[in-house]
């Protein structure tokens, strides 16, 4: 059997996949029910869509291979309105992100934050433990004893009382201590 030769093309196509399923890895529970309405719009899977929209968005092309761009990514999708202004607040045991509530018929208050914490280069998540609602215009997320000295990339989500529903994801940026 004759092995066939691998492009460079192909090369750089396989270790971007590579590199972006690594990425969505740590995230997989929280990326399947943030793309899930849209998967069931789609008729796809929720992982496949997150991957295609990391590998078109989000991959960076450098001199060592692909790398992910936090800042691109995107861990949810959907038609929940975000969040405006919101702010974050780094303190030694917790993060804290206040915004600002919009009374508005498109905007029902009882939808739930969800705020996912991410180090990228260790391969771990967390979100908030405790419900926030949007009406409360803030949320918070206790940091583990053994991971406060870490920086974390910072993602907004929302979705209904029912979790059928989610919003865009926000990205908040880099936080450290």
């Amino acid at each position: 059997m004759v092995k066939k030769t691998i492009s460079p093309g192909q090369q750089r196509v396989r270790a971007a996949f590579k590199a972006g399923v690594a990425f969505l890895r740590p995230l997989n529970g929280l990326v399947k029910k943030g793309f899930s309405e849209m998967a069931k719009r789609k008729n796809s899977l929720a992982g496949g869509l997150a991957l295609g929209y990391l590998l078109k968005m989000a991959i960076r092309h450098e001199v060592g291979g692909p790398v992910v761009d936090p800042a691109l990514a995107v861990l949810s999708e959907g038609s929940l309105w975000g969040v405006l202004c919101p702010q974050v607040h780094r303190y030694s045991d917790r993060i804290e992100v206040t915004h600002t509530m919009t009374h508005s018929g498109l905007v029902n208050g009882d939808d739930r934050l969800i705020l996912c914490a991410y180090q990228v280069k260790k391969g771990y998540a967390f979100v908030n433990e405790q419900i926030w609602q949007r009406r409360e215009e803030k949320i918070i997320v206790l940091i583990p004893e053994g991971f406060r000295e870490d920086g974390f990339h910072l993602y907004l989500l929302l979705s209904d009382r029912k979790g059928n529903k989610y919003s865009r994801s926000k990205y908040l940026g880099y936080s450290t201590k």
